[in-house]
């Protein structure tokens, strides 16, 4: 039997994104705009080093997932499983975005290339070495 697993968020995304709606069950296909990742208090030492520039790895949460299916038709008739994509409803509704760092301004990460949706939690963020 599996251990329980517990996360945090260690932020949240402010994005111009209100709705599910508005992005695409594929991130690829969703435009991608800019957006704000507001760090909590607790862990905003844990920014040093960030700047401007750099590429990071934003996982998140999918609070807005809507059960899961393991397979999905798309368009054309192809069938994917769901680990064989990017679909927001999955069994654990975890997402991982890669985006550009703007501007860092105190609890403010200013980022590029966002599909996220306003609201999100941040369970983590990496920075991409390549």
């Amino acid at each position: 039997m599996p251990n329980k697993i517990e996360v945090v968020p260690i932020g949240y995304i402010i994005s111009n994104y209100k709705e599910r709606a508005l992005t695409h069950e594929e991130a690829i296909s969703t435009p991608k705009g800019k957006a704000i990742i507001k760090i909590l208090p607790k862990y905003l030492k844990g920014i040093t080093g960030l700047k401007a520039g750099m590429t990071i790895t934003v996982i998140f949460n999918f609070h807005k997932a809507n059960g899961y299916k393991l397979t999905y038709t798309r368009p054309f008739g192809d069938t994917y499983g769901v680990f064989a994509l990017h679909a927001p409803d999955r069994p654990n509704a975890i997402g991982i975005s890669q985006v550009h760092i703007l501007e860092i301004k105190e609890d403010m990460i200013m980022i590029d290339n966002s599909d996220m949706i306003d609201g999100t939690p941040v369970l983590d963020i990496k920075l991409d070495r390549n």
